[in-house]
Protein backbone atom coordinates (compact mmCIF):
# COMPACT_ATOMS: atom_id res chain seq x y z
CA UNK A 1 0.00 0.00 0.00
CA UNK A 2 1.55 3.48 -0.83
CA UNK A 3 1.70 6.07 1.35
CA UNK A 4 -0.74 8.06 -1.03
CA UNK A 5 -3.45 5.60 -0.75
CA UNK A 6 -2.78 5.41 3.39
CA UNK A 7 -3.23 8.95 3.58
CA UNK A 8 -6.76 8.96 1.38
CA UNK A 9 -7.50 6.20 3.68
CA UNK A 10 -6.27 7.30 7.36
CA UNK A 11 -6.79 11.36 7.09
CA UNK A 12 -10.31 11.48 6.38
CA UNK A 13 -11.51 8.52 8.36
CA UNK A 14 -9.21 10.22 11.12
CA UNK A 15 -11.02 13.68 10.66
CA UNK A 16 -14.42 12.49 10.16
CA UNK A 17 -14.18 10.09 14.04
CA UNK A 18 -12.80 13.42 15.97
CA UNK A 19 -15.69 15.70 14.54
CA UNK A 20 -18.19 13.04 14.38
CA UNK A 21 -17.29 12.67 18.21
CA UNK A 22 -16.28 16.42 19.39
CA UNK A 23 -20.28 17.58 17.56
CA UNK A 24 -21.77 14.46 19.59
CA UNK A 25 -20.61 15.37 22.66
CA UNK A 26 -21.18 19.44 22.09
CA UNK A 27 -24.68 18.37 21.35
CA UNK A 28 -25.16 16.34 24.58
CA UNK A 29 -23.90 19.21 26.51
CA UNK A 30 -25.23 22.15 24.97
CA UNK A 31 -28.98 20.40 23.67
CA UNK A 32 -29.67 18.97 26.56
CA UNK A 33 -29.12 21.79 28.58
CA UNK A 34 -30.08 24.83 26.01
CA UNK A 35 -32.86 22.56 24.15
CA UNK A 36 -33.54 22.48 20.37
CA UNK A 37 -32.42 25.43 18.28
CA UNK A 38 -34.37 26.08 14.83
CA UNK A 39 -32.54 27.91 12.01
CA UNK A 40 -34.09 29.24 8.28
CA UNK A 41 -37.72 29.55 9.59
CA UNK A 42 -37.30 25.86 10.74
CA UNK A 43 -36.06 24.35 7.66
CA UNK A 44 -32.86 23.45 9.68
CA UNK A 45 -33.30 21.94 13.24
CA UNK A 46 -30.66 20.70 16.25
CA UNK A 47 -32.67 18.33 18.17
CA UNK A 48 -30.88 16.43 20.67
CA UNK A 49 -32.28 12.51 19.96
CA UNK A 50 -30.75 9.33 21.08
CA UNK A 51 -30.85 6.37 18.82
CA UNK A 52 -31.21 3.27 20.22
CA UNK A 53 -31.82 1.62 16.64
CA UNK A 54 -30.17 1.79 13.46
CA UNK A 55 -31.49 3.81 11.11
CA UNK A 56 -34.89 5.64 11.65
CA UNK A 57 -34.49 3.49 14.92
CA UNK A 58 -35.08 0.80 13.74
CA UNK A 59 -34.30 -2.41 15.64
CA UNK A 60 -34.77 -0.19 18.60
CA UNK A 61 -37.39 -2.54 20.51
CA UNK A 62 -35.14 -5.64 19.38
CA UNK A 63 -34.02 -7.77 23.09
CA UNK A 64 -30.73 -6.14 24.57
CA UNK A 65 -28.47 -9.32 23.12
CA UNK A 66 -30.02 -9.38 19.96
CA UNK A 67 -29.22 -5.27 19.64
CA UNK A 68 -25.92 -6.24 20.84
CA UNK A 69 -25.61 -8.59 17.85
CA UNK A 70 -27.48 -6.91 15.17
CA UNK A 71 -25.27 -3.23 16.30
CA UNK A 72 -22.19 -3.95 17.56
CA UNK A 73 -21.11 -7.18 16.49
CA UNK A 74 -21.94 -7.38 13.23
CA UNK A 75 -21.41 -3.96 12.38
CA UNK A 76 -17.84 -4.65 14.01
CA UNK A 77 -17.15 -7.34 12.12
CA UNK A 78 -18.71 -5.92 8.47
CA UNK A 79 -16.30 -2.48 9.22
CA UNK A 80 -13.26 -4.15 9.86
CA UNK A 81 -13.76 -6.45 6.65
CA UNK A 82 -14.75 -3.46 4.89
CA UNK A 83 -11.21 -1.86 5.91
CA UNK A 84 -9.29 -5.11 4.99
CA UNK A 85 -10.90 -4.83 1.53
CA UNK A 86 -10.15 -1.71 1.36
CA UNK A 87 -6.34 -1.56 2.52
CA UNK A 88 -5.96 -5.05 0.19
CA UNK A 89 -7.48 -3.74 -3.38
CA UNK A 90 -3.98 -2.26 -4.77
CA UNK A 91 -6.30 -0.94 -8.06
CA UNK A 92 -8.47 1.08 -6.51
CA UNK A 93 -9.09 4.64 -7.47
CA UNK A 94 -8.57 7.41 -5.43
CA UNK A 95 -11.64 8.59 -5.62
CA UNK A 96 -12.89 5.27 -4.43
CA UNK A 97 -10.49 5.10 -1.39
CA UNK A 98 -11.51 8.32 -0.03
CA UNK A 99 -15.48 7.39 -0.79
CA UNK A 100 -14.78 3.95 1.46
CA UNK A 101 -12.62 6.02 4.14
CA UNK A 102 -15.59 8.57 4.42
CA UNK A 103 -18.01 5.17 4.59
CA UNK A 104 -15.45 3.83 7.37
CA UNK A 105 -14.88 6.96 9.35
CA UNK A 106 -18.90 7.14 9.52
CA UNK A 107 -19.71 3.77 10.18
CA UNK A 108 -16.92 3.60 13.36
CA UNK A 109 -18.36 6.74 14.82
CA UNK A 110 -21.64 5.78 15.28
CA UNK A 111 -19.80 2.41 16.84
CA UNK A 112 -18.36 4.13 18.55
CA UNK A 113 -21.52 5.68 20.13
CA UNK A 114 -23.41 2.27 20.95
CA UNK A 115 -20.12 0.64 22.95
CA UNK A 116 -19.96 4.02 24.95
CA UNK A 117 -23.86 4.95 25.66
CA UNK A 118 -25.65 2.23 24.31
CA UNK A 119 -27.06 4.39 21.29
CA UNK A 120 -25.89 6.77 18.64
CA UNK A 121 -26.31 10.85 19.60
CA UNK A 122 -28.03 12.38 16.62
CA UNK A 123 -28.71 16.17 16.81
CA UNK A 124 -29.36 17.67 13.25
CA UNK A 125 -32.63 17.61 11.21
CA UNK A 126 -33.44 19.01 7.65
CA UNK A 127 -37.10 19.59 6.66
CA UNK A 128 -40.65 21.61 7.21
CA UNK A 129 -43.09 20.67 9.55
CA UNK A 130 -43.41 16.93 9.52
CA UNK A 131 -41.59 16.08 6.20
CA UNK A 132 -38.05 15.71 6.48
CA UNK A 133 -35.44 13.60 7.03
CA UNK A 134 -34.16 11.37 10.29
CA UNK A 135 -32.43 12.61 12.77
CA UNK A 136 -29.46 12.37 11.92
CA UNK A 137 -25.44 13.37 12.75
CA UNK A 138 -22.39 14.16 11.01
CA UNK A 139 -21.15 10.40 10.85
CA UNK A 140 -24.53 9.77 9.05
CA UNK A 141 -23.62 12.82 6.58
CA UNK A 142 -20.06 11.54 5.91
CA UNK A 143 -21.53 8.06 4.83
CA UNK A 144 -23.77 9.52 2.53
CA UNK A 145 -20.81 11.56 0.83
CA UNK A 146 -18.93 8.66 0.43
CA UNK A 147 -21.69 6.83 -1.16
CA UNK A 148 -22.59 9.99 -2.96
CA UNK A 149 -19.33 9.97 -4.12
CA UNK A 150 -19.08 5.90 -5.28
CA UNK A 151 -22.44 6.82 -7.21
CA UNK A 152 -21.06 9.62 -9.21
CA UNK A 153 -18.10 7.67 -9.88
CA UNK A 154 -20.17 4.32 -11.07
CA UNK A 155 -22.05 6.78 -13.54
CA UNK A 156 -19.20 8.50 -14.77
CA UNK A 157 -17.92 5.14 -15.81
CA UNK A 158 -20.66 3.81 -17.02
CA UNK A 159 -20.88 7.07 -19.44
CA UNK A 160 -17.38 6.52 -19.89
CA UNK A 161 -18.05 3.05 -20.99
CA UNK A 162 -21.40 3.97 -23.53
CA UNK A 163 -19.25 6.42 -25.31
CA UNK A 164 -16.39 4.19 -25.68
CA UNK A 165 -18.49 2.14 -27.32
CA UNK A 166 -20.56 3.74 -29.41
Amino acid sequence: MNIKKINLLVIPLALVLIFDQVTKIWAKNFLIINGNKIFLGGLFRLIYAENRGAWGSLGSSFSPEWRFILLIIVPILALLGFAWFVISNRKMKDIETLSYSLILGGGFGNLIDRIRYDYVVDFMYIGYQNIGTNIFNVADVSIMIGVGFLAIQSVKEALAKRSGSA
